[in-house]
This record gives structure tokens, sequence and C-alpha cells, in this order.
């Protein structure tokens, strides 16, 4: 039986791959679409990906993923290089390639731009979601008409559309009267979780912005001048504003606790969460962020605002707060109990390896799409 060819489009999935010439960010939709892409790849499945160009070659294999080049990101007039090169760049990557079936992730104008080509080439499209935002009548991101009526038109015309959470099949459905298919976010669950680590460090990762307030961070170090404060991640890519990180590191010089490491690749998360006591997440609105599921994997709780999928509350996996004063307070009781943080640690490696496991994800996502009978399952996966 001839496989279905499967492409993930993901301009800025490059640096997930941690390869050379790669440039200083990686957001969690790309870093989980070039998770997937592994996983299917090493169950039998042809997949690619189209990523824009940052000086690779036209074409490459990875990890068994083949990856093909389409424009230069920051190329073209502004203003007409939505059309030329970024919109014809991908075009004429999807006829290089030719697919069978299209995946892209996160709400855009990309996601009419792929929805357009399946259907005039009647190949299927695949929309996944990213962010809880992406169900939203109204997507807060999306400023332009000409945003929001390409998404609109790509996410109604989806042969298939993925939730990350109940929460987002639920919002789907009464919002745009879509039965979303439920398939979670995948994670390389470790052989074993990480030792307890002798010094009292609190791990903050991500990409530092505003909305995300790693501000919170300062708070607790302020309180705890004993305790280790790590926050990872370096600024957006431009058009976006890197002034959030620019006046957080001139507050960080001051305190002796905190440290900054800037952007860091995805080969080195797994050191920066061997050496964490607990894991920090602070960002108000989210899909189910992959940072929590990779300090989870390693045993390394959370205090979080968010619980996607009643993660936390139902399973305990951390400790959920609603403000920055509650954040404060739970660091402070979290750090001083590490009989708790054990507890806590393995209930969230437990959650993981249930739901989030390769296995796991790539079987809802070949359900999801029927290609049980098209996959060579190994045990790489």
């Amino acid at each position: 039986m001839t496989r279905p060819r499967i492409v993930f489009v993901a301009p800025y999935a490059w640096a997930a791959f941690a390869c050379e010439g790669s440039f200083a960010y990686v957001g969690g939709a790309e870093m989980q679409q070039a998770r997937l892409a592994r996983v299917l790849a090493a169950r039998g499945h042809d997949v690619w990906m189209i990523t824009a160009d940052f000086g690779q070659a036209q074409r490459v294999e990875i990890d068994g993923v083949t990856i093909e080049r389409a424009y230069r990101p920051y190329e073209g007039v502004p203003g007409l290089r939505f059309f030329h090169p970024r919109w014809s760049g991908v075009i004429a990557a999807l006829e290089r390639v030719q697919p069978d079936i299209v995946y892209q992730r996160t709400a855009g104008v990309l996601t009419g731009q792929c929805a357009i080509w399946a259907r005039a080439r009647g190949k299927r499209f695949v929309f996944a979601c990213a962010h809880d935002f992406d169900t939203l009548p109204t997507i807060p991101l999306l400023t332009s008409p000409r945003d929001r009526t390409l998404y609109r038109w790509g996410l109604r015309h989806a042969d298939v559309v993925l939730a990350q959470s109940t929460l987002q099949q639920e919002a789907l459905r009464v919002n745009y009267g879509i039965q979303a298919e439920l398939v979670k976010n995948v994670i390389e669950v470790p052989p074993a979780p990480r030792p307890e680590p002798a010094a009292l460090r609190v791990l903050w990762l991500g990409t530092v912005k505003e909305d995300k307030r790693p501000r919170w961070m300062l708070a607790a170090a302020r309180a705890l001048p004993d305790v280790r404060f790590v926050i990872a991640g370096g600024p957006p890519p431009p058009p976006m504003s890197g002034d959030c990180e620019r006046s957080l590191r001139s507050e960080v010089e001051r305190m002796p606790n905190v440290e900054m490491t800037g952007f860091v690749e995805p080969a080195r998360v797994p050191d920066l969460l061997s050496g964490a006591s607990l894991f920090a997440h602070t960002s108000a609105a989210e899909g189910f962020p992959n940072t929590l599921l990779e300090a989870w994997a390693y045993g390394v709780p959370s205090v979080s605002v968010v619980d996607p999928d009643q993660a936390v509350s139902a399973f305990g996996a951390g400790v959920r707060v609603d403000d920055e004063d509650e954040f404060v307070e739970a660091i402070r009781g979290l750090m001083y109990d590490p009989d708790r943080r054990r507890a806590l640690g393995m209930a969230a490696r437990a959650y993981v390896l249930e739901q989030h496991s390769p296995a796991a994800v790539a079987g809802s996502f070949e359900r999801a799409l029927g290609l049980e009978m098209n996959s060579r399952v190994t045990g790489a996966a």
C-alpha cells in the first residue's frame, strides 16, 4: 500500500531541529511539530516539512523527516511580501513536495493559504490548534481583517481539525460548530526522572515577553533570597518587540540569585531540567504548554497559572495559582518541602507517560486521519 505523504507547513520550525544555521527562536508550536514529525517518521510514515530559508540546503533529511526550503523570512517589500515571496514561496514548495496531507498549526493567514492549495489540488488539509485563542470567535492576535478572513476560511474548510485539549474541543464545537479530534502534545519521556538536585533552583523556560509574565520570577526571588531562580529563553523574533527581555535583563543584573540564560537550544533543555527543583509557568493564556510537559517528563513538579486538561488538579502534576502572591507562596511552600516536591514530580511523570508519550499521541493522530493501516509501527516511537 502506498503511504500518503504528510507535509508540515511550519516556516519557523527549522531551529527546532537544532541544525547549523538556525536562528535564535524556537516556539512551542514549532517544537511540537518537529517532535510529531520525527515520531511519525519513526513509525514508517512519509513525512516532510516546509520551513523558511535560514541558509540551509534546498532539501535535507533529518531524523527521517525531509525538510524543504521555501522563502527567506524577511525578504521582500513590506506589505507586498505577504504575496511574494511568502505566499508564493509556500505554494511553490507545496508544488515541489506534492503531499497528500497538508498539516498546519496555529491560527493565521497560513491556515487559509494551505487550505486553498489543498482544496485546489484535491488534497486533505489538517489544521491543528496551538493555543486556546485559536478556538475563539475573535482571535486576539489576528488584528487585520485579511488575516482573520483567511484563518476562518481555512479553519472551516479543513478536512480534519485537531485540538490539544478537551477545552479546545468544546470551544471549537460551540464557536464554530466543528467536531475536532483530540490529539495531545507529544513529549519524549526519559528512561528515568532526574535526581533531586542538591541546590534549590526554580526554572522558568519560554519566550521572554510581557504576556508570559516572567517578572513573577523576580518577585519570588526577592522573597526567597536563598533560592536560585533561572529564567531561560530569549526574546521573540522580529517584528515582535524584544523590549521585555531587555528591561528584565537590566533588573536581573542587580539580583544575585537570578540568572538569565538567553536563548536555549532544544538540546540544552535536559541539562536545565536536571538542575531544577521546581518549574515555574506564569503565562495565563496557553494551549498545552510544551515546557510543562518537558518538566513533568523529568519528574520536575510545577507551579503554574494554567491547568490544561486538569493535569494539575486531577493528576497532581503540581500546584495551580491565580496571581503573583499565590505564585510566590506556592514556591515558598514547595521549596522547603522536598517530600511533597518528590510526590508531585512522580505524579507529573506518570501523567505524561500515560497521556503524552510518542506511542499514545501517534496512535491518536493516526486514528484521527485514518492512517492506522498505513503505518509501520516500530519500537523507535
